[in-house]
C-alpha cells in the first residue's frame, strides 16, 4: 500500500539571509504550507486504513492460529457437554472440530454440522493462517 509522500519545502527562511531574499524565501514558504497540510492529512488518512487493515488481517491470523492450535490439542469426542470454541476429535473420521455454542452433544461431530465446526484438516488451518500471514506481509 502506498503513503502519500509529504512535500519539501523548497524555500526554508533564514534569519541570517538578506532582507530581500528573506522576504522572498518566507512568501515562498507560506505558499508551499497549504500543500504541507494537505499531504499530511492524506497520510494521516492512509496510515489510519492501513492500521485497520494491520488489525483485520492480525485478527484473522490469531483465529487461524487458535483454530490450529485448538485442532492440535483436541480431546476424543464422547457424548456430553460442550462449551462454545471447545474442540474434539471425532472417532468416526479423525478430524477435529469445534463447538459452534453451548450444548449437550449426543451425535458423532462428523454427522452433527449444525453444532460442530469443521476444523479439517488441520493442516488446512496451518495452510490458511500461513496465507494471511503473507497477504499481511504483502500489504506492509
Amino acid at each position: 500500500m502506498a503513503i502519500t509522500n509529504i512535500p519539501s519545502f523548497t524555500k526554508v527562511p533564514n534569519r541570517s539571509q538578506a532582507p530581500s531574499t528573506f522576504s522572498d524565501d518566507v512568501d515562498t514558504y507560506h505558499s508551499e504550507i497549504p500543500a504541507f497540510i494537505d499531504a499530511s492529512n492524506q497520510q494521516a488518512q492512509e496510515v489510519n486504513a492501513a492500521a485497520e487493515q494491520v488489525a483485520t488481517q492480525a485478527a484473522a491470523v490469531a483465529e487461524a492460529s487458535a483454530a490450529f492450535e485448538s485442532g492440535v490439542n483436541a480431546d476424543r469426542w464422547a457424548a456430553g457437554d460442550y462449551s462454545d470454541g471447545d474442540a474434539v476429535w471425532s472417532p468416526s473420521d479423525g478430524l477435529t472440530y469445534r463447538a459452534k455454542a453451548d450444548f449437550t452433544s449426543v451425535l458423532d461431530p462428523a454427522t452433527d454440522p449444525a453444532n460442530w465446526h469443521n476444523l479439517n484438516p488441520v493442516a488446512q488451518a496451518k495452510d490458511e493462517m500461513t496465507r494471511l500471514a503473507l497477504v499481511f506481509a504483502a500489504n506492509f
